[in-house]
């Protein structure tokens, strides 16, 4: 399987870096590989959809 972090996340879905952190710590985007696995950073599978959002949040 292919991974990104989550700067290439939050590119490729428009919003930021913290908000895609925050999504992996809550669990929202699944098949995510916890940082002490990866060198410290988020993995985060390259097909992974983006979480869906409640009323009024946008993206970037």
């Amino acid at each position: 399987m292919e991974y990104m972090g989550t700067k290439e996340a939050a590119e490729k879905w428009g919003y930021t870096q913290a908000t895609i952190s925050k999504w992996c710590r809550q669990g929202k985007i699944y098949l995510v590989v916890k940082p002490e696995k990866r060198g410290g950073q988020w993995q985060i599978p390259v097909n992974a959809e983006c979480p869906k959002q409640g009323k009024g949040k946008k993206p970037l």
